[in-house]
């Protein structure tokens, strides 16, 4: 397992937790993972529901639940009522962990009275195999409920959280903040890389656009901020050029694509500022982290998704065949310690083998530079055709957000391009639509814009697709 607590020494302090101010060092820590341990052990491999937030409890149930030897599905405690009994009834876990109370739980779970800060359901019905090797499980889609997870092994955890601490520099010195849910792969990395190489995490359930968070990063002289492109474009919001925040040692971004107008900005405040500003690439089929652009070389390489972590291997396929030359485009092909087992979208998946071998096809469309480093154009699955055109919906978001400095949402069928973005003005909407026109030569009747006051995202950061085409133009 990646968190190895005999090589760190005791009195450490691993978890600070914001709201009580408990100190809990890395010896409490390992006994309080026991004793949950115990209480979930059995001699067969379980599947475990673990409804949480970023709280010390749900860190401590997390590992708990990696020590017995079970299998974790880190579910957003947020997350609708409704969708989560969607979840229970696909997958029937056999015991479920929430921070509060399950009122419409079925008759077949019973709840232990343990005083404790979790509550803990057993479910004592015989259920199909968990594959041996499955540690860990997250979704593939935030809070929307889908049924369709990925499935890790502690092997991929381990390899994640090693190349992630290696490229980042990460030490017992290092004090995090839970800027991330951590029933996000990206969130999850944060916690898991730290934790192995004995730094002290604080964590948080506050939203970085209140001040209180600051407050607190400031009060427990954080190190590091990780986010995803709507965390930094609510940072600059904040006029983060301005901000004093000196035990401010290092930046990371990931979890989509951010403009390059916003990376220029973060990596020249990061080097007035004395800061490691790193922009990465992943995806959770990956665990978290494929590559990253290492801080000395971000600007001369902004733009790109950077080089393999270490221990992986970036290759651009095109037409089921290598390609090696530079700026020839591809679907970019990911190969790591990393790699997922595969999806599972019912229980019975569970139970399946590994089907990737270490293999992943990201569905992003890419190409490499004269010097390795990799540039993604777009994804296999974001294209219509508007009058047997092809066209890249990434690559329009992308040009509009370098060209107006604002953030954008395209979306559209084979007969209309739609294009939301998010401007307090509606006389940037034919701006835009001009200038989409007139770079992809469309006609003009297939273009539509609609200015919104925030475009829709999702637990994590990302663009919330299904909720931007519901806001139909």
């Amino acid at each position: 397992m990646f968190w190895e607590i005999e090589n760190i020494p005791q009195d450490r302090i691993a978890l600070i937790d914001d709201v009580s101010g408990e100190n809990i060092t890395y010896g409490k820590l390992k006994e309080e993972c026991d004793k949950f341990a115990l209480r979930i052990k059995s001699e067969k491999k379980r599947l475990i529901f673990l409804f949480c937030d970023n709280t010390v409890d749900c860190v401590i149930a997390y590992l708990s639940a990696l020590r017995s030897g079970h299998a974790v599905f880190l579910v957003n405690a947020r997350m609708d009522a409704e969708l989560k009994n969607s979840l229970i009834d696909v997958y029937q876990p056999e015991i479920i962990i929430s921070i509060e109370q399950m009122s419409s739980l079925s008759r077949n779970y019973k709840l232990e009275e343990t005083g404790a800060k979790q509550f803990l359901y057993f479910n004592s019905e015989n259920k199909k195999e968990v594959h041996k090797d499955i540690a860990v499980l997250l979704s593939t889609s935030g809070t929307t409920g889908s049924p369709k997870l990925v499935k890790l092994t502690h092997k991929n955890i381990q390899a994640n959280a090693s190349s992630i601490a290696e490229y980042l520099g990460i030490d017992e010195n290092e004090k995090p903040i839970t800027s991330l849910p951590m029933s996000y792969s990206f969130g999850l990395s944060v916690i898991n890389s730290h934790l192995m190489k004995g730094a002290t995490i604080l964590c948080t359930n506050k939203s970085m656009v209140m001040r209180e968070f600051w407050n607190t990063f400031n009060q427990h002289k954080c190190t590091s901020f990780s986010g995803v492109p709507y965390n930094y474009q609510m940072l600059q919001r904040l006029k983060f050029d301005k901000m004093e925040i000196p035990s401010l040692k290092t930046m990371a971004q990931a979890g989509g694509r951010l403009s390059e107008e916003f990376i220029r900005f973060f990596y020249e405040v990061a080097k007035k500022k004395n800061i490691k500003f790193f922009v990465m690439y992943g995806q959770t089929e990956a665990t978290a982290r494929i590559s990253y652009v290492p801080f000395n070389k971000l600007g001369d390489k902004i733009g790109s998704i950077g080089i393999p972590v270490p221990g992986g291997e970036i290759k651009i396929f095109l037409d089921g065949h290598e390609i090696n030359t530079p700026k020839v485009e591809g679907e970019l092909v990911y190969q790591g310690p990393n790699v997922m087992m595969g999806y599972a979208e019912t229980r019975e998946d569970l139970a399946k083998d590994d089907e990737l071998n270490g293999v992943l096809h990201t569905g992003d469309i890419a190409y490499k530079d004269e010097d390795g480093f990799a540039y993604i154009t777009g994804r296999l699955k974001r294209f219509i055709k508007l009058f047997g055109l092809r066209v890249n919906l990434d690559e329009i978001e992308k040009m509009i957000e370098n060209h107006f400095a604002f953030a954008a949402a395209c979306y559209g069928t084979d007969d209309a391009l739609k294009i939301l973005i998010q401007s307090s003005g509606n006389s940037d909407a034919e701006p835009v639509k001009h200038k989409v026109i007139e770079t992809y030569k469309l006609h003009h009747s297939v273009v539509k814009v609609k200015c919104v006051g925030a475009i829709p995202v999702t637990s994590s950061g990302k663009r919330d697709y299904k909720a931007i085409q519901e806001m139909d133009i």
